[in-house]
């Protein structure tokens, strides 16, 4: 069902359409770890069930990957430990009655557990093949069989090769049907992370059709890129975990005061980031960024990895040969080319706080990181808090839209636009900033857009001469006023120009 607003443009004598789904559904997501690596894993899982009210978890899959095997020296590296999982979703069930006094669409803990499994207990392309089929394979391939229609976004924070045997288990079923086999290679939305293992260039070279984000950069952006207390050469992006200092010492002060002390059980399961020489490293490692995306769906479209949002930005096109950032990994690869993905993607930004201008393949997630932090400290705050003792995001409507849809409107060259976000709400009655902002590395416009009102609730776009057949993209960065810390609300719309 679709519902459509008018939106009056001026000087012109006719009207536009938005159209915006009623209720954006939640996207379906998969997500395969290498649980007991590091503790950045147990980071990221913590922190994603304070957010899964967001989406729909399909599977929760241990695998291997290039640091969690079979040969690894580590003995407790050399198997997959599920448990992890299953530890922490009985520390958010220990919470969720809190959680509920917050939020909505919170997942039952028995389900979580029941979705809990194993992937390929060895590592790489050389643990596919007949009859070798996992736990973890065979809940992909449910997934992707399930008569849903929705997309399956498939986070893969380690080795590819428990998707690989899906894939392979799919071909051999639909060997008398292969536009079956098609279908459903097209219901796949894969986040790879980091190329952990040689699975995942054989599948896009075997499956070139498959849709395929490998990031090797912006996957470690939610507290990074790198370095570790005492390195000469640290840089941590945007300093947002203010007051405490500009090092993964100060990220960790700021994880104990907000999320690791006082936020009930799953807080205290959610670990120090220490690694083999006990020196603490950034908060969250790489992992955060591949399943945070699909949490504002106002925002981020993962059938257009080239729009970006919090789940980082790409290329429109797939690039040819994108190695593994792991050099045993690139040889490996070689025997698979060509292989196509979507490849990160630069930015330039100026931060509104400090006016510096940052460029860069970072910068695409950099550019929301105090939303994301502020995100994740206030759903901690939920685990524990009153509803009046916390802070709740604001709602976005632009005219009179409150959904969670990204809207999509059809201009002319030389039109004048108007939106109105004067509709918006905060459930704690907090006072609401307005920030509309043209997305340029979005659209295919080369050009800045002049938008009369950016810090107002009614915003004003003057769509260039010289935009004929393009695309701009329009985003309203709503935040709220409160003491504890201002939490966002996004929609974004998409212009298309007329030729």
């Amino acid at each position: 069902m679709r519902s459509a607003a008018l939106l009056l443009v001026a000087g012109v004598c006719c009207l536009l359409w938005i159209g915006a789904a009623d209720a954006q559904p939640r996207t379906r997501v998969a997500i395969l770890a290498d649980m007991g690596n590091e503790p950045d894993e147990e980071q990221q899982m913590a922190h994603m069930l304070v957010n899964c009210n967001e989406f729909e978890p399909e599977a929760l899959i241990a695998v291997t990957g290039k640091y969690l095997r079979e040969d690894s020296k580590q003995e407790y590296r050399r198997r997959l430990h599920p448990e992890l999982f299953h530890q922490l979703i009985d520390g958010y069930a220990r919470v969720l009655p809190n959680l509920r006094l917050h939020a909505q669409g919170w997942p039952e803990p028995d389900r979580l557990h029941a979705i809990v499994c194993d992937g390929q207990p060895k590592y790489g392309v050389a643990a596919v093949g007949k009859g070798k089929s996992s736990p973890g394979s065979d809940a992909l391939r449910r997934a992707l069989l399930r008569d849903d229609p929705r997309p399956l976004w498939v986070v893969v924070n380690a080795g590819s090769n428990t998707l690989a045997q899906t894939l392979r288990d799919l071909q051999e079923d639909c060997a008398d049907d292969p536009a079956q086999f098609e279908r459903l290679v097209a219901k796949l939305r894969v986040f790879e992370n980091g190329a952990q293992d040689n699975a995942g260039a054989w599948i896009c070279h075997t499956f070139p059709a498959i849709h395929w984000i490998r990031s090797n950069y912006q996957t470690y952006a939610f507290g990074g890129p790198g370095g570790r207390d005492g390195d000469t050469a640290v840089n941590l992006g945007p300093h947002k975990w203010r007051p405490f200092p500009y090092s993964a010492a100060g990220q960790h002060a700021w994880l104990k005061e907000h999320v690791r002390t006082g936020h009930g059980a799953l807080g205290e399961l959610y670990p120090e980031r220490r690694m083999g020489g006990g020196g603490l490293a950034f908060m969250e490692g790489g992992g955060t960024i591949p399943w945070l995306g699909p949490v504002n769906r106002g925002l981020f479209d993962i059938d257009h990895p080239s729009w970006g949002g919090w789940g980082g930005r790409f290329t429109a096109d797939k690039a040819e040969n994108f190695w593994s950032r792991h050099a045993d990994i690139r040889r490996d690869e070689r025997q698979n080319v060509p292989f196509g993905v979507y490849r990160e993607a630069s930015d330039v930004w100026t931060d509104p706080e400090t006016g510096d201008t940052l460029h860069g393949d970072y910068v695409p997630v950099w550019r929301w990181r105090r939303a994301m932090l502020a995100n994740l400290q206030c759903r901690m705050d939920w685990c524990v808090a009153p509803f009046d003792g916390a802070n709740h995001h604001p709602v976005a409507a632009v005219d009179g839209d409150a959904s969670d849809a990204i809207l999509h409107v059809t201009a002319k060259p030389g039109q004048t636009l108007t939106f109105d976000a004067s509709a918006s709400t905060d459930p704690d009655d907090d006072p609401l900033n307005y920030a509309w902002r043209q997305y340029e590395e979005a659209g295919t416009y080369a050009g800045r857009v002049y938008i009369d009102g950016a810090p107002t609730a009614r915003a004003t776009l003057h769509v260039p001469t010289g935009a004929a057949g393009t695309q701009i993209h329009l985003v309203l960065e709503l935040s709220d006023e409160n003491p504890i810390a201002s939490l966002w609300d996004y929609r974004r719309v998409v212009i298309e120009v007329a030729p």
